[in-house]
């Protein structure tokens, strides 16, 4: 009898240790960041935020996903439930397993229609949130629902954040005060983030100016290239500024980024990583094609450059040849 009650003991207190283990999940807090793609965490006392922010391939060009989600509802130690406020129609999930944190959910919305509907994180990725400053006088920390009902901050306050490079206009935050911990919405422009870097690193700056112009999309035909030209749409192009400064020019739309860092490599290539307003980053190698002509491939992400580009420089280009696309007249 004893050795049964024994057992019946052990077996219970076993079931609670697991039973409290699952329900305590580590600190999600931070930045989980791949090619082409960032998820942040922003766990608070009265409301956690998930912020999402992706580049994909969309037809010729290329489309973003730009979401901030309140978790409206911890559904499960291993699944929460998100929601925009705005979308209220659209379902979204994160998952939480293991070794990855797992998106689900419906594009319309944030996200472009030819969104997958799902993306994954290695929880091994996570990386710690930056800290900036609040520099304006007073700022109210704003609810993601749209609500003014949130604590205010004053000059000098210490807030959490992704800052990513362009910052958008509006940021989630993460304040933490003693033992109380708040998150909400600040505008960019109330907050100092000196640790940030605004533009190229001071290594690269050298290698960015022989990059810097514009070039012009080509494709190959026979021994040359072809340049196309399309009604309704731009000829595809990138143009670097010295800066590092990078606009990525699809046709009929457009990218900004900023290049933080340029590697150089053999026989005049370089290798850089791209930062786009979203927080979203890519690695494009750059290989000079044909010198002669001075035509490069971009190659690189998971996007639009992922089979490579070539591009010629828009001041070499004299010589070869446009095919226009014939339009039809109004």
């Amino acid at each position: 009898m004893n050795a049964l009650r024994y057992g019946l003991v052990t077996g219970a207190s076993l079931c609670l240790w697991a039973g409290l283990a699952a329900a305590q999940q580590p600190p999600l807090t931070g930045v989980y960041a791949k090619e082409g793609a960032t998820l942040v965490v922003l766990e608070g006392d009265g409301q956690t935020y998930v912020q999402y922010d992706s580049n994909f391939p969309s037809g010729k060009g290329t489309d973003a996903c730009d979401c901030t989600f309140a978790v409206e509802k911890k559904t499960s130690p291993k699944s929460w439930d998100l929601t925009t406020y705005i979308h209220r129609e659209s379902k979204w999930t994160l998952g939480l397993e293991a070794d990855r944190l797992v998106l689900k959910g419906q594009g319309p919305g944030c996200c472009g229609a030819g969104w997958s509907g799902q993306d994954s994180f290695s929880r091994a990725s996570l990386q710690a949130l930056s800290t900036c400053t609040l520099k304006a006088k007073e700022a109210l920390l704003r609810p993601l629902d749209g609500t003014r009902q949130g604590p205010t901050l004053v000059a000098g306050d210490k807030v959490e954040m992704h800052a990513s490079l362009p910052m958008p206009y509006n940021v989630p935050v993460r304040v933490v005060k003693g033992p109380q911990v708040a998150t909400g919405l600040l505008s960019a422009n109330e907050l100092e983030c000196s640790g940030l870097q605004g533009g190229l690193e001071a290594a690269s700056a050298e290698a960015m100016r022989a990059l810097a112009g514009k070039w012009v999309q080509v494709r190959r035909k026979g021994k040359g290239y072809l340049i196309e030209e399309w009604c309704g749409s731009n000829t595809p192009s990138v143009t670097l500024e010295a800066s590092g400064s990078i606009l990525i020019d699809y046709g009929q739309d457009d990218l900004l980024g900023q290049v933080r860092r340029v590697n150089a490599e053999a026989r005049g290539g370089s290798t850089l990583l791209v930062a786009y307003q979203r927080g979203a980053s890519e690695t494009l190698k750059w290989t000079v094609t044909d010198t002669k002509r001075n035509v490069i491939r971009l190659q690189g992400g998971k996007d639009f450059f992922r089979e490579g580009v070539l591009y010629v420089r828009d001041d070499a280009r004299k010589g070869i040849p446009v095919k226009a696309e014939a339009c039809e007249e109004e």
